[in-house]
């Protein structure tokens, strides 16, 4: 499967992305707001293969994209989907990577293809309190903020909020 979003791709991740992801993931300014991740690659394809079969259960979904160069330059992934709340997550770009427009269309289609093409009418998701610049953004969504804890604010994103203030979200970032 990929989704086409103006001028990015989004293809499930494979064994052979292992490499890439286990990079981003553990570079030291991108992992500060992240989960850990071991940096063994082979312990991650072993990860991968696994995560193949609840793709192939529609369990969850990992998302590799890459831009109108064919870089590959960002991760996001949806889980949880058979709870009935599916939750959005590890949405991480390279570090080198500068074109802020194109990890905005990736964390937009991706909320797309869970509330509209998926068909839910809420998603979930989690950012680190610190991590004020993704919290700043996420707010434009205007999601509700349903908890905190010490470490992370938990939120619920509705589908008619969604598609109600996309169109200004995309004009404000002029995508």
């Amino acid at each position: 499967m990929v989704i086409d979003y103006k001028g990015i791709q989004l293809r499930f991740v494979e064994t052979d992305d292992a490499e890439f992801i286990v990079s981003i993931r553990n570079n030291e300014r991108k992992s500060r707001f992240i989960s850990k991740t071991s940096p063994d690659v082979e312990a991650q394809k072993q990860w991968i293969i696994h995560y193949k079969e609840r793709e192939q259960q529609k369990k969850e979904y990992y998302f590799i994209a890459s831009d109108e160069n064919n870089e590959v330059f960002a991760t996001y992934r949806v889980y949880k989907i058979d709870s009935g709340l599916p939750e959005i997550g590890s949405w991480v770009s390279k570090p080198e990577y500068s074109n802020v427009k194109n990890s905005i269309k990736v964390d937009v289609a991706v909320k797309d293809f869970v509330l509209n093409e998926l068909n839910f009418d809420t998603i979930q998701f989690e950012v680190r309190k610190q991590n004020t610049s993704v919290n700043s953004y996420h707010k434009l969504f205007q999601p509700e903020l349903i908890r905190t804890d010490d470490e992370n604010n938990f939120y619920l994103l509705k589908k008619d909020t969604f598609n109600r203030i996309l169109p200004d979200i995309l004009k404000k970032f002029k995508i």
